[in-house]
C-alpha cells in the first residue's frame, strides 16, 4: 500500500537525507513506525543475553554493556535505507544509533583523513563500494572480528572477507520500473527485451554506467546476460541519462520520464512513500552489487559496534534489510518478499553478482565503452 502523497513523500526524504548527513535522523517515531510497517517485530528475549528468532545475538554481557553506550555508525547506504536500518536496531536492541551518511566517495575520503589523524570516532563503516573497502582493510580500518554466525558464513561465498576483517551483510538489486499513472499495466514492460520497444523512445530513463559500482554492475549484467547488442538497441531510444538514481528516481516520480532501470532498494521506498511507481523484476534476472561492512579499531572496543555487526548478520538482520528490498548475503535463510515483490536469494541463477573482481579488472572498459556507445561525457 502507498501511504502518502508523492509530494509530502519529498518533503519527507529529503529531510531525512538532511538529518542523516549531519548524524541526526536515527531512530526517529516516523523511521520505527515504517520499519514495523515492512516487516512485523521479531520474537526478542534479553532475559539473558539478546536471542532474536531463536538465534543469539549477544550474550548478557554484551548486550548489557552496550547498552550502556552509543553507536557511532559512517555509512554509505541511501539516507532513507539507513534511517530504516538504524531505527530497526534501536528498537531490536534498545541500543541508540549516532549515525553518520555519506555516499561512498565522501565517506572514504572521511574515513582515511580521520583514521589517519587517529581520531576515527565510527565503530561500524558501512560502504557500498567493495574497491573502497579493500582500502580501508588495506589501511588497517577495520578490524578483525568474528560474528557469532561466522562459522556459518565462512562456508557461503562472498560474505566473509580477509578472515573477518569486513563482510558482504546484503547486495543492492537493479531491475527496471515504471510510473503506473502515466503507463496502463496492461502496456507496461514486463521483459528486459521490452525496454527495447520503439514506443519508450524518449521516454526512458537511465543512470550513466561511470555514476557508481550498481550501475556499472548493471551495464555489465546487460552485456553478459541479455547480449552484446543490447546497448545499442538501449542506445536507439534516445534515453534521459542521469547522473544519480535519486534525480531519476523523482523524474520517473513526476512523469518527466515513464521507464526506467534502476535500483530496487530506493524505488520501492519512494513506491511505499507514495510514488507512483510499480517494480518489475524480470524473468531473465536482475543484476547485484556488494554492501560492505567492517568493525573499526575503535570499534573493537565498542560493546555496541560489536553488537550491530552481530544484529546486521543474523537472521532478523537479513530479512530486515530483504523486507527494505536489499538481497540477503545469508543464503541459509530465505529470501523474504520485499512487500508484493519476491527478489532472488543471492545463490539463484536469476542473481548476477558484480564482482570485486569484475569491478577491478573490466571496471574503466566497461564505462569507457558504455559511454561511447551512449555519447555521454
Amino acid at each position: 500500500m502507498k501511504h502518502t502523497r508523492w509530494g509530502a513523500a519529498v518533503a519527507a526524504l529529503l529531510l531525512s537525507a538532511s538529518l542523516a548527513a549531519c548524524g541526526g535522523g536515527a531512530g526517529r517515531p516516523d523511521d520505527i513506525a515504517v520499519a514495523a510497517a515492512m516487516l512485523p517485530m521479531p520474537v526478542i528475549d534479553d532475559s539473558a543475553g539478546l536471542v532474536i528468532h531463536g538465534e543469539e545475538v549477544a550474550d548478557a554481557e554484551l548486550l548489557a554493556a552496550a547498552r550502556g553506550e552509543s553507536l557511532n555508525w559512517y555509512t554509505a547506504s541511501g539516507a532513507e535505507s539507513a534511517g530504516l536500518t538504524a531505527a530497526r536496531f534501536e528498537a531490536e536492541t534498545g541500543v541508540h544509533v549516532n549515525m553518520t551518511r555519506l555516499p561512498s566517495g565522501k565517506l572514504n575520503e572521511r574515513v582515511l583523513s580521520e583514521h589517519g589523524a587517529g581520531r576515527l570516532s565510527a565503530g561500524v563503516v558501512t560502504i557500498t563500494d567493495p574497491i573502497l573497502a579493500e582500502g580501508f582493510a588495506a589501511a588497517g580500518v577495520f578490524a578483525p572480528y568474528r560474528t557469532p554466525t561466522y562459522d556459518k558464513l565462512s562456508d557461503m561465498g562472498n560474505v566473509v572477507w580477509k578472515d573477518g576483517e569486513y563482510y558482504t551483510v546484503y547486495y543492492s538489486a537493479y531491475a527496471f520500473a515504471y510510473n503506473d499513472l502515466a503507463v496502463e499495466k496492461d502496456d507496461a514492460p514486463t521483459t528486459w527485451e521490452d525496454l527495447l520497444d520503439p514506443k519508450w523512445r524518449g521516454k526512458l530513463g537511465v543512470v550513466n554506467a561511470g555514476a557508481g559500482g550498481t550501475v556499472q554492475g548493471l551495464a555489465d549484467f546487460q552485456e553478459r546476460i541479455l547480449g552484446a547488442d543490447y546497448w545499442s538497441g538501449l542506445s536507439a531510444q534516445k534515453p534521459r541519462i542521469f547522473d544519480t538514481t535519486s534525480v531519476q528516481l523523482d523524474a520517473l516520480a513526476r512523469g518527466e520520464i515513464e521507464v526506467a532501470t534502476i535500483g530496487f532498494n530506493s524505488t520501492y521506498g519512494a513506491e511505499e512513500a507514495g510514488a507512483p511507481i510499480e517494480l518489475v523484476i524480470p524473468a531473465k534476472g536482475v543484476s547485484g552489487t556488494f554492501n560492505m561492512q567492517g568493525l573499526t579499531a575503535a570499534g573493537a572496543h565498542s560493546p555496541a559496534a560489536r553488537l550491530f555487526m552481530n544484529w546486521t548478520m543474523s537472521r532478523s538482520g537479513q530479512e530486515f534489510a530483504a523486507a527494505q528490498g536489499f538481497v540477503s548475503s545469508r543464503t541459509d535463510i530465505d529470501q523474504i518478499p520485499t512487500g508484493q515483490y519476491q527478489l532472488p536469494k543471492a545463490d539463484d541463477e536469476g542473481f548476477v553478482v558484480y564482482t570485486p573482481e569484475d569491478a577491478r579488472t573490466r571496471g574503466r572498459d566497461i564505462v569507457a565503452r558504455w559511454n561511447k556507445m551512449f555519447a555521454f561525457g
